[in-house]
């Protein structure tokens, strides 16, 4: 009996194993979800009229609802230097992770953009847009289609990144291409797993 419970529980671990690595970015994504709404004033987050690091012309900007994506930005931005901001929505999602569910699917029934709250920029300064959000229906929230909405993103390149707690980012780009249709958008990335951020920096030259 003991050894079947052995082998039982062996059997088990190497599925888990074996599962973890199959699906190592869904795992991932899953273990890091955020469930409330993390907030910070703007003056902790954001960083403008940096000198470019390398000559490389390069602002990361992103939207943060519980804090995942705005770490991994900061993550990015110590990378790849250049100016940084959040992008926050005027009036602030819910604190509870259903109560945001049920606003955002309200939101895109009606593709109603809202009012949003971003540094002042000029567009002129950049020529690349490190773009980071999370995954919410299987696109881009649409605090960021109002950011791509509201600036001048003629001729620069996008590159967007994005947290998920399980949905891939590819079926947010015809978004980004719809709301920034004179801008370039790169290589995607599902950034759940952090290993994957340098190379994709340096296969897009951003470092």
């Amino acid at each position: 009996m003991k050894n079947i419970i052995m082998f039982i529980v062996i059997a088990l671990m190497a599925a888990g194993i074996a599962f973890y690595f199959t699906h190592k970015s869904f795992v991932l994504g899953r273990v890091g979800m955020s469930f409330t709404n993390k907030p910070l004033a703007a003056e902790k987050t954001d960083s403008v009229g940096n000198v470019p690091k390398g000559g490389k012309r390069i602002l990361v900007a992103y939207f943060s609802w519980g804090g995942n994506t705005r770490k991994l930005a900061q993550d990015i931005h110590k990378q790849v230097g250049g100016d940084i901001v959040e992008i926050r929505p005027v009036k602030p999602y819910p604190e509870g992770y259903k109560e945001t569910v049920k606003v955002a699917k309200e939101e895109y029934a009606k593709e109603l953009l809202p009012a949003i709250e971003v540094a002042k920029l000029d567009m002129a300064d950049y020529d690349t847009i490190i773009l980071g959000y999370p995954i919410w229906y299987y696109r881009e929230p649409l605090v960021i289609s109002q950011f791509l909405k509201q600036h001048d993103l003629n001729g620069k390149t996008i590159l967007p990144f994005a947290t998920s707690g399980g949905s891939t980012i590819e079926a947010s780009i015809p978004y980004l291409e719809k709301y920034a249709p004179k801008a370039k958008v790169g290589e995607p990335l599902l950034a759940n797993d952090k290993t994957l951020v340098e190379p994709w920096l340096k296969r897009n030259k951003a470092l």
